[in-house]
């Protein structure tokens, strides 16, 4: 019950679709399953590691005013490069073998780069948990390992299936609406970077 509990917030994240969401899909788009798949193992390690830190001091840290504009502020700011790139690369008209924006170290590295300098993850993290505990509806080691999870386990379940669903799409896609694809997400980073900054 409690692995379903944490399986059930854990899906509600994935339900509200941002920056990752639309990273992970478009890679497995334009690179296939398998690299989205890396991107989607590397972003639920780097969930499981910000509910750890939920736990810490760190996450008193972040209700301070100054240090949460700053994790907006910089995280804003990795997204804006993010898009910028996405646009970057369509405008340089690659083919399909060339597409992506992996980087050094590849779909895996470029997921966990993505998320964790999206400051929304450590922050939905930190908050839920804190009012989880504080609550009292939260308790014991036990009990909070199986709860923490199933939210881990709901990205890996919600994201690994936009990645196979990618994947089937890709069969029907064109060079040209894979470059429009591009200038898609990269509009879309974009905007969540300035919403973000206008939120901060």
């Amino acid at each position: 019950m409690v692995f379903l509990k944490g399986f059930a917030l854990g899906m509600m994240l994935q339900l509200s679709v941002g920056p990752v969401f639309f990273a992970v899909f478009y890679k497995s788009i334009s690179e296939g399953f398998r690299e989205a798949f890396k991107m989607t193992i590397a972003v639920a390690l780097v969930d499981a590691a910000y509910i750890v830190v939920s736990f810490t001091s760190v996450a008193a840290l972040l209700e301070i005013q100054a240090v949460h504009m700053l994790v907006r502020g910089l995280g804003s700011a990795v997204l804006a490069y993010f898009g910028l790139k996405y646009i970057k690369g369509a405008k340089a008209d690659r083919n399909m073998e060339s597409r992506g924006d992996a980087g050094k170290g590849g779909s895996f590295m470029y997921g966990m780069k993505l998320t964790i300098l999206n400051p929304l993850t450590i922050l939905f993290w930190s908050a839920t948990f804190g009012s989880l505990i504080s609550s009292g509806r939260l308790s014991g080691i036990g009990s909070t390992a199986i709860f923490s999870l199933g939210c881990v386990l709901s990205t890996v379940v919600f994201l690994g299936a936009m990645s196979l669903l990618g994947n089937r799409i890709s069969r029907m896609l064109n060079g040209r609406i894979l470059k429009m694809l591009d200038y898609s997400v990269g509009v879309f980073l974009l905007c969540f970077s300035a919403r973000l900054m206008l939120a901060g």
